[in-house]
């Protein structure tokens, strides 16, 4: 995962979206094994790399995340991934570069955390596994790598700055047709902008991001629908259930997930929603 990331010089860092089920076409026919070698490079990375590997040196082990709600998400909306080239956005440990790579991917794993990225190399030559590439890059190096048939990222866009900079890049690394999937926070509602703002970090409310970290905003959306054809999804409403971390430190968060459920098939408010699926689709 990464902080705030800006652009590097040698490359560049750059929505009215619409509730879809994003049910997946099937976006690669099956390829001819010919898996490539695990590979770990270094590239240039911000500094924001050394709070990354803090945070990753806590962690255990890579594990194969089961069939979670996110990774099958991903799988309807790319289709058939066998042989089809991913990249994993931000990829921390590597779980989801393993899921996908369980799944016939050929997967590029970026991450600016070498911390991360060793683990996810030690898990793949523990586990005897050659179809994923690890690599220590910025995000905005993604287009000298592609082009990639899909691109996964989970809690990665609304670290990266500028945005629209970092779309052109995200643009030129996707095939034809390709598709991104996004699993995002989400910054629509203004009361919970306020409490991230004015309550995180006081009162014993504890923050868990850096300072410049902020959610994904609407505009940010509306950047991507420029170079994609953009669908968003709210999974699950996440509103009193986040209001209660800010508010209660987290206390009855599980007993307020009633409200959550009782309004979220109000439109409106379920746009309000912390958690959000951001599904791209890339010109023919």
């Amino acid at each position: 995962m990464f902080g705030k990331i800006h652009g590097l010089a040698s490359v560049r860092d750059d929505a009215a979206p619409t509730p879809h089920d994003g049910e997946g076409d099937g976006m690669h026919e099956p390829a001819e094994s010919s898996p490539a070698r695990l590979r770990t490079e270094d590239r240039p990375v911000v500094d924001i790399g050394a709070h990354w590997d803090r945070v990753h040196a806590t962690q255990g082990p890579t594990v194969v995340p089961d069939d979670d709600e996110v990774g099958v998400a991903g799988l309807r909306h790319f289709g058939d991934l066998r042989g089809a080239r991913l990249l994993d956005l931000g990829c921390g440990n590597g779980e989801y570069s393993l899921y996908f790579a369980a799944r016939g991917a050929q997967v590029t794993a970026i991450d600016v955390s070498k911390v991360a990225i060793a683990s996810l190399t030690a898990s793949c030559a523990e586990a005897g596994i050659d179809d994923v590439v690890a690599i220590r890059a910025s995000a905005f190096d993604v287009a000298e790598l592609g082009p990639f048939d899909a691109v996964f990222g989970s809690m990665i866009l609304h670290h990266l700055e500028p945005f629209d900079a970092f779309v052109d890049v995200l643009a030129a690394a996707m095939a034809p047709g390709g598709r991104g999937f996004f699993y995002e926070n989400n910054a629509m509602s203004k009361a919970l902008v306020w409490c991230r703002r004015h309550l995180v970090g006081r009162f014993g409310i504890p923050r868990n991001s850096d300072d410049e970290e902020f959610p994904l905003e609407p505009r940010e959306l509306g950047l991507l629908a420029r170079r994609f054809t953009i669908e968003v999804e709210y999974p699950t409403l996440y509103l009193a259930r986040m209001a209660s971390g800010y508010l209660l430190r987290g206390h009855g968060e599980r007993q307020l997930g009633w409200i959550d459920d009782l309004l979220y098939p109000i439109e409106r408010i379920r746009r309000l929603s912390y958690r959000q699926y951001v599904k791209l689709t890339g010109a023919t």
